[in-house]
């Protein structure tokens, strides 16, 4: 199984990776990319053990442990698809 990640989703983990190393420092930064990845990574041998998003049709929701942070994935035959990496305080998707 394929992990893709959306532009959107390394755009988000930039922004995450961005303010840990600016808060906390690089170590922390490097810690916090390290699990996050890893979780998502995890989800090649069984995507679906995952919950059905309620926010967005059709996607998953992967919380990521030990941090405050929900990934938002599409599993396909082939893939699983990061679309988005949100802190749990953020309302998302917004309401506009």
């Amino acid at each position: 199984m394929n992990i893709l990640w959306t532009d959107e989703a390394l755009d988000d983990l930039e922004e995450i990776l961005v303010y840990y190393h600016s808060e906390a420092g690089p170590l922390t930064a490097e810690a916090v990319h390290s699990r996050i990845v890893a979780e998502i990574e995890a989800l090649r041998v069984f995507p679906e053990r995952i919950r059905a998003s309620t926010r967005i049709p059709g996607a998953r929701e992967l919380v990521v442990r030990r941090l405050p942070y929900v990934a938002f994935v599409k599993v396909t035959d082939d893939s699983v698809i990061v679309l988005n990496v949100v802190h749990t305080a953020r309302e998302f998707p917004s309401r506009r």
